[in-house]
């Protein structure tokens, strides 16, 4: 009875050290790979320079869509720029009670915001570049002189009260450029029952304390030759912008893009 007792107990050893030895098995140091192939693959110097070649290629043909990605981006910047200080200009007609007028510079591509005090029909050039001293820094003066107790006559014999700082007065007169290769096309008004185009020289767009306004169209253009539409409605001032496609752009008579 002991013997078989001591013969089982030999063979449970012995199984249970196969089993062990087969599920942890012992790595030899043959079957390790010599240090010299560690970390010998890479890339050779012609896959390199496939891969510089093919990197090459793609950027040749991805600058041009670049290009007219950021001109196609300038040229709607610029007009939704100009809706908002037309949007500006009928809000604070409307506010101010007072007419109040966007002026654009054909010959430098440039328009500012101004205001029915100051703008002079017959020389609207110098009128509205004026426009901001003549509100802002007067006014500041005239404030300063009243809150130190200064007994000083008013600037350019404005008085205080003739001058008042408003929401627009930080404004009024202040150019505001184009974007870059983005260019003042043309302006298209109904004026009085008559429309009128204007191409050159200086051209404005008013709105009345009523919100009202000119039907008007103003078309900015970049140098891929793409034109965008800031339209003005007569009835409620509301202002609009759309990029015109080729057809609109030949039938306005405008050059299109090859």
């Amino acid at each position: 009875m002991l013997r078989r007792t001591e013969r089982w107990k030999e063979k449970r050893s012995e199984g249970w050290k196969q089993g062990r030895n087969a599920s942890h098995p012992i790595v030899q140091p043959s079957s390790l790979p010599p240090p010299s192939a560690i970390g010998a693959s890479g890339f050779t110097i012609t896959e390199l320079l496939i891969v510089l070649t093919l990197i090459g290629i793609l950027s040749v043909i991805s600058i041009p869509t670049l290009k007219g990605f950021a001109a196609t981006r300038r040229l709607k910047a610029s007009a939704y720029t100009l809706r908002s200080l037309l949007t500006f200009a009928r809000d604070m007609a409307v506010t101010d009670q007072t007419t109040h007028l966007v002026v654009f510079d054909f010959d430098s591509d440039r328009y500012w915001l101004a205001s029915s005090e100051t703008f002079n029909p017959s020389n609207p050039l110098t009128s509205a570049l004026t426009a901001q001293n003549s509100t802002v820094v007067v006014a500041v003066q005239n404030n300063l002189n009243r809150n130190s107790g200064l007994q000083t006559s008013p600037t350019t014999g404005a008085s205080a009260s003739q001058v008042p700082l408003t929401r627009s007065s930080g404004i009024l007169g202040v150019p505001y450029p184009m974007e870059q290769n983005v260019t003042l096309a043309t302006i298209v008004t109904n004026r009085n029952g008559r429309t009128v185009q204007v191409d050159s020289g200086v051209a404005y767009i008013y709105f009345s304390p009523t919100s009202t306004s000119e039907d008007a169209f103003v078309y900015l253009q970049n140098s891929r030759n793409q034109i965008m539409s800031v339209t003005v409605e007569a009835a409620s001032g509301r202002v609009r912008v759309r990029q015109l496609t080729s057809q609109e752009i030949e039938m306005l008579g405008f050059e299109t893009s090859d």
